[in-house]
């Protein structure tokens, strides 16, 4: 009881001083010149030919995401790098941790590691390392000491179920129990499976485990930490009825920050909060720097689908409002991660294509399948210019850009977290593991144009996150602007999305036609446009640039994106 006062007392001091991040101009997350990347490097390039991706071969990749060359077109100019978990781990997936700091020798070795951060900060890539804090591995040592006796004192480093004591309802998870081999019962509780324990975070020597964990890896030259599950550090179904648990929730991160803060000024954290529930998301902004914007990924994929715009400005008026309310915090738009059904599965499901082998057209195809694969190709674009003109960090689910496919097959997330498509066949640096795990589709990605091709084709849909890469980099009201809608008459309607996105040296009025028809307005008085950048052609060149004044007509072809420059 007397430890539930001091963190009350420790929530307190939180709310009423925050995480300082020490002052300078911006913080890099809030100027990033390109996209963050979410790689599983265990599916990402394999170096040796043993069809397991590792740090090596993505040492060797680091060239396609910044090859740090502002003069070359083949790189996605990625500012950040969100890595899966790298520790040693129970599963393939790394989410079930054996030990903090190591690396897991599946994926290489500390020294690779190192090499990594050195090579990635040579190309102005940040690396983000994915720490899995609620939860260790039923194979950590922890967990292993506490199963062998009631008397050992990582007992109290795992939420135990306690005699007489009622437990909330609304959280995931359970206790699971374990009989010792002396008769004892070590009841532990679970928020996803038995496999995965939880930790007790109001132990303040699993907390400073944990603080000790970051100082280690900031002192690899780590730049963030993407936390997993941040809201079941404290679960209702592991605490007492009636405890704040989201209270203690932001104690613990807050506390954490302040703590990784002190060796690592400019340290990163984001936390996944994974639910698109606005209010839920928000509970979170004062004490992550960024944090995934599962709502708003909701209003794009929804758009996209229907190719409407209805609803969609008001809706993210009040998402993007209830960020703002935290200046410090920024968000970080998406389309899909690790744990969901890849972006290009579920739009082919909706459009009632293969969602399997892939987007490419084949002889074979029917007119209306053909047809409708171009469809695919064009919402993704449409979808991929929504995302990455919102306001905060983008980040790009790898594969992504090439329209990979993968959705939950068999039960298992495999499927999701297929083989990055390198080439058309099975060499280096291409993964293959997955062919022979019998947890992805028959097929799956087949018709997935690789990397090569899509160089190749100026068209392609890499070809088009590309051209956003250069957008970002070349604009810095994309990159650190607030929103804002469009006040003059004619922009706005059922089928088109426009907004202005502002910050101290530059005004942008941001355009996405989802109409089959053509748009046309006529620029309003005391207006100066400037074309900068379009979904067909990139970026524009000076010397090429358009300029609309007051009652010209600007116009923007079908399911096509624009930005202007609102020259003063």
């Amino acid at each position: 009881m007397n430890l539930f006062f001091v963190l009350i007392v420790s929530l307190l001091v939180g709310w009423l001083s925050p995480a300082p991040l020490e002052a300078q101009d911006l913080p890099w997350w809030k100027d990033a010149a390109g996209p963050a990347y979410q790689v599983l490097v265990y599916s990402f390039a394999d170096s040796d030919g043993n069809g397991y991706g590792d740090i090596k071969g993505l040492i060797q990749a680091l060239d396609y995401l910044n090859d740090s060359n502002p003069e070359t077109h083949n790189d996605l100019n990625v500012s950040a790098l969100w890595l899966s978990p790298i520790n040693p781990a129970s599963s393939y997936h790394g989410y079930d941790v054996k030990d903090y700091k190591a690396i897991d020798p599946k994926l290489g070795t500390m020294a690779d590691f190192e090499e990594l951060v050195r090579e990635a900060h040579k190309r102005g890539i940040k690396i983000i390392l994915d720490m899995v804090f609620n939860h260790t591995s039923r194979e950590h040592p922890w967990f292993l000491e506490a199963m062998k006796s009631a008397s050992s004192p990582y007992v109290n480093y795992y939420r135990t179920k306690q005699n007489g004591v009622s437990y909330g309802a609304s959280g995931m998870g359970r206790f699971y129990k374990y009989t010792r081999p002396d008769g004892s019962v070590f009841e532990y509780f679970s928020a996803f499976w038995e496999g995965m324990p939880d930790l007790n975070l109001d132990n303040t020597d699993v907390v400073n485990e944990l603080k000790d964990i970051l100082a280690f890896w900031l002192n690899k030259g780590v730049d963030g930490f993407r936390f997993d599950a941040a809201k079941h550090a404290f679960d209702p179904n592991e605490m007492p009825s009636g405890t704040p648990t989201l209270a203690l929730n932001k104690t613990f991160w807050n506390d954490l920050r302040r703590s990784a803060r002190r060796v690592k000024p400019d340290v990163y954290f984001i936390g996944e909060v994974l639910t698109e529930n606005l209010l839920e998301v928000t509970s979170y902004t004062g004490v992550f720097d960024g944090l995934f914007d599962f709502p708003a990924a909701r209003q794009v994929i929804d758009a996209v689908r229907r190719m409407s715009a209805t609803g969609f400005i008001n809706a993210y008026q009040n998402i993007y409002g209830q960020y703002s309310k935290i200046p410090a915090f920024q968000p970080a738009p998406l389309l899909s991660n690790h744990d969901q059904d890849r972006y290009i599965s579920s739009l082919m499901t909706s459009l009632s294509l293969d969602a399997v082998k892939g987007w490419q057209i084949e002889s074979s195809d029917s007119e209306q399948v053909r047809t409708t694969k171009q469809l695919v190709l064009s919402r993704a674009k449409m979808a991929a210019s929504i995302y990455q003109t919102l306001p905060g960090l983008p980040y790009v689910y790898y594969g992504e850009e090439l329209g990979m496919t993968g959705r939950r097959y068999k039960n298992d997330d495999v499927a999701r977290r297929d083989a990055f498509r390198w080439n058309n066949d099975s060499s280096k640096p291409a993964v293959t593991w997955m062919k022979s795990s019998g947890k992805v589709e028959p097929g799956q990605n087949t018709l997935t144009p690789s990397v090569g091709d899509q160089l190749k084709d100026p068209q392609s849909l890499l070809r088009h996150y590309l051209k956003l890469s250069e957008l970002r980099q070349a604009s810095a009201a994309i990159r650190q602007g607030a929103f804002a809608t469009v006040p003059w008459a004619g922009f706005d309607g059922s089928y088109l999305l426009a907004w202005l996105r502002e910050n101290d040296n530059q005004r942008v009025l941001v355009l996405h036609n989802l109409d089959s028809l053509q748009f046309t307005a006529q620029v309003p008085q005391d207006v100066k446009l400037a074309l900068l950048w379009t979904s067909s052609q990139g970026m524009v060149p000076d010397k090429g640039r358009t300029f609309l004044t007051a009652g010209q007509t600007l116009t923007l072809d079908p399911a096509q994106s624009a930005v202007y420059e609102i020259v003063k």
